[in-house]
């Protein structure tokens, strides 16, 4: 049975039509419904390709600087390293799909705890930061969503340590029992 993810912040609802462990580690694939004015911030990823897949309507890709509208029947893959975001441009919502490869149990993680958190206002902004610093940690290393920000650049080689000392304080444990269903 899909697993099924609503945010209120970015306006998706997102359903995991394959995960890694059905894939066999060779991608997941989400399909996303967006509404009006939904989209998600600039970010790259470092462990994953992203393709998306309009399905119905009209889908923006904000990618390196340039706007891209696609409409069904095309795709656009994002390369590692490579800035991007997607939004809905069109004041109809809209279905795509997006395909990470290899594989990510991590992001299935993070979708479900994120969109959880956001649901249960334990975040703030429009980049859905969680209160809790423990829980942001979990989310920056399970999503690898990466943003371009000093902030964020300070604190990455702490990275590793904080995901250690979340676990052993028993966060990564609470949030996955609490927000993933599978």
């Amino acid at each position: 049975m899909p697993q099924v993810y609503l945010n209120p912040v970015t306006k998706e609802k997102a359903t995991i039509l394959k995960t890694s462990a059905q894939t066999n580690g060779a991608y997941t694939l989400i399909e996303v419904e967006l509404q009006p004015g939904g989209g998600n911030p600039i970010h790259f990823h470092e462990q994953f390709t992203e393709d998306f897949y309009p399905v119905i309507g009209t889908l923006g890709v904000h990618y390196l600087g340039k706007e891209i509208l696609l409409k069904p029947n095309k795709n656009f893959k994002v390369p590692l390293l490579d800035t991007h975001r997607f939004y809905n441009p069109t004041d109809e919502i809209i279905v795509f799909r997006a395909r990470l490869e290899p594989g990510q149990p991590n992001f299935e993680n993070f979708m479900a705890v994120l969109f959880g958190l956001v649901s249960d206002g334990k975040t703030f902004g429009k980049n859905q930061m969680p209160y809790n610093p423990f829980h942001a940690i979990l989310l920056l290393h399970w999503g690898d969503t990466q943003v371009d920000h000093f902030l964020f650049r300070w604190i990455k080689p702490l990275l590793s340590v904080m995901v250690t000392l979340s676990r052993k304080l028993g966060y990564e444990k609470h949030l996955l029992k609490k927000y993933k269903t599978v």
